[in-house]
């Protein structure tokens, strides 16, 4: 019985031995791939055109190479491209990495015996931003349908390549001597659009890449006619406006000129504006007729926005000479230029059923040389309600403001007058002679000079309206030869300088602030000026 028990236990303790002898040798022989394999992580460096690749050596082993593999994606299903090396390092440069564009690399130390290569080591994703020639655009290298690309001047670069969304939608050669001018206008764009663009070499490598949105298009509600493609046909404004819908938005091209060479009744709500373009210059409109209202006609607005309208005629055009019944609830007039005209607004109605016009305004423009019906004139079945001149600049006038009905309220701010009203003394800044302005008649913040020379005489009359119209100024000035022979301007500041001792040219329309002295230089007339 004893001997049969030693027995067994030999037999067991054998067993166990050979057991922990296996399980020994499987985990040595386990280990020495781990041991042999790079150790640690990837570590990776990106610059323009290379990223730098290093990784700590392989344990236990001399003289090792290394597979670099590169790929798309970390399942390596296939590569770009497979390096070796002997250090534990590695340098990729942009003739395999294309910029922008996110990579892997695994690595694993080579054996003599391919059975026993290490493990593979796989790397975060990383790129390269790639070479960059380009320059961002500025703000005003920008438009709603254009931009300048600029790069730094060099020969070799043969092409542009916009894409929107991420889908090319231009492309632009560049031949040589627009690759060493370092610009080029790219047209054909979409308002409110981002674009990515890429400069390219002969060899197809980028070197360079942006990107921008364009600016919002011509502000408008309604149909919009554009107008900017057709030159050398004056009068297509004129056809136009007599065919299209009400609200439309018509948008001319800059630098062109338009005619009106007869009447143009109005009956609709129109707006007529300036394209947005690199060009500075407004589009031009001759009055050799005015505009008028279709009797009866009930108008919610009319707007003209960068545009220049002149008249054909200083004793006879008008914007708007209005004869006939009807009522538009505003007319105006943003960053407008307008000269040379008997009036700019005359509403001359007999019928007793009148004419209404609830606001005109004039909003960051220069008038110049206005006669005798001046910039809005209204008869007795006239009712313009509000009248507002702000932030712009007015000169060589005979008369301003006359109204001989009813209104609610007459404001300037921040502007410059000078040679208005007509010198001599029997003319009005204002005149409303007894008729009542009930929410009064106001200057904020304005510079005013003498009257328009008139045999040299240069005296003028400030403001008259009812008794019950409340006339005031505030941080207003007058120039030391302005001089009101009656209805002076309530409030106003004298101040010592002339009009030539304060503006840059003043009689040429340059009415820049040059005297550093004068305490309003910061707050008062047109800011164009400040």
């Amino acid at each position: 019985m004893t001997i049969r028990l030693n027995y067994n236990y030999i037999i067991v303790l054998l067993l166990a031995v050979a057991g922990l002898w296996s399980c020994k040798r499987t985990e040595d022989e386990l280990a020495m791939p781990r041991e042999f394999m790079p150790s640690g992580s990837i570590d990776i460096s990106s610059e323009d055109t290379v990223a730098i690749i290093t990784w700590k050596a392989a344990l236990y082993t001399t003289k090792a190479t290394y597979i670099v593999d590169l790929s798309k994606d970390t399942t390596f299903a296939t590569y770009e491209h497979r390096f070796t090396t002997d250090t534990s390092g590695i340098r990729i440069n942009d003739n395999f990495l294309t910029p922008r564009t996110k990579y892997f690399v695994r690595i694993r130390t080579n054996n003599a015996d391919s059975t026993k290569n290490s493990h593979w080591l796989t790397s975060k994703s990383f790129s390269i931003s790639g070479e960059q020639w380009l320059i961002n655009p500025a703000a005003t290298d920008i438009i709603d349908k254009a931009a300048v690309i600029s790069w730094k001047p060099a020969a070799g670069f043969v092409k542009l390549e916009l894409k929107a969304n991420g889908q090319p939608v231009i492309t632009v050669p560049l031949d040589a001597a627009t690759s060493q001018a370092g610009h080029v206008q790219v047209n054909g764009l979409k308002a409110a659009t981002t674009y990515t663009v890429e400069i390219y070499d002969a060899a197809g490598k980028s070197k360079g890449y942006i990107s921008f949105t364009t600016k919002d298009g011509v502000p408008a509600n309604g149909t919009v006619i554009d107008l900017s493609g057709i030159t050398g046909r004056p009068s297509v404004l004129m056809d136009t406006i007599s065919v299209v819908p009400s609200g439309s938005t018509i948008i001319l091209r800059r630098a062109e000129n338009y005619a009106f060479t007869s009447e143009v009744l109005l009956n609709k709500s129109l707006s007529i504006v300036a394209e947005i373009s690199f060009n500075p210059a407004y589009p031009v409109i001759t009055f050799n007729s005015p505009m008028n209202l279709t009797a009866g006609s009930t108008i919610d607005s009319v707007l003209f926005r960068e545009v220049s309208l002149k008249g054909a005629v200083y004793t006879g055009s008008y914007v708007m000479n209005i004869n006939k019944t009807g009522s538009i609830g505003k007319v105006n007039f943003e960053s407008c230029n307008l000269e040379m005209f008997r009036g700019v607004i005359r509403v001359q109605t007999a019928d007793a059923a009148g004419t209404a016009i609830n606001t005109i305004s004039f909003n960051n423009c220069v008038i110049d040389s206005i006669a005798d019906y001046g910039v809005v004139n209204g008869n007795a079945q006239s009712a313009l309600a509000n009248i507002k001149f702000t932030n712009s600049t007015l000169y060589k006038m005979q008369k301003v403001v006359v109204g001989a009905k009813q209104a609610e309220s007459v404001e300037f701010t921040g502007c410059t007058i000078n040679e208005a009203p007509q010198g001599g003394g029997g003319a009005y800044l204002v005149d409303f002679n007894a008729i009542n302005v009930t929410s009064g008649i106001k200057f904020n913040s304005c510079i005013i000079g003498h009257g328009r020379i008139n045999a040299g005489a240069i005296t003028v009359r400030g403001a008259r309206a009812g008794t019950g119209t409340s006339i005031s100024s505030s941080s207003t000035y007058t120039t030391g030869d302005y001089s009101a022979t009656a209805n002076a301007i309530p409030g106003v500041t004298a101040y010592s300088s002339t009009v030539a001792a304060l503006f840059t040219d003043p009689y040429n329309g340059v009415f820049r602030i040059k005297d550093n002295g004068f305490p309003g230089r910061a707050i008062a007339g047109d800011p164009r000026w400040r």
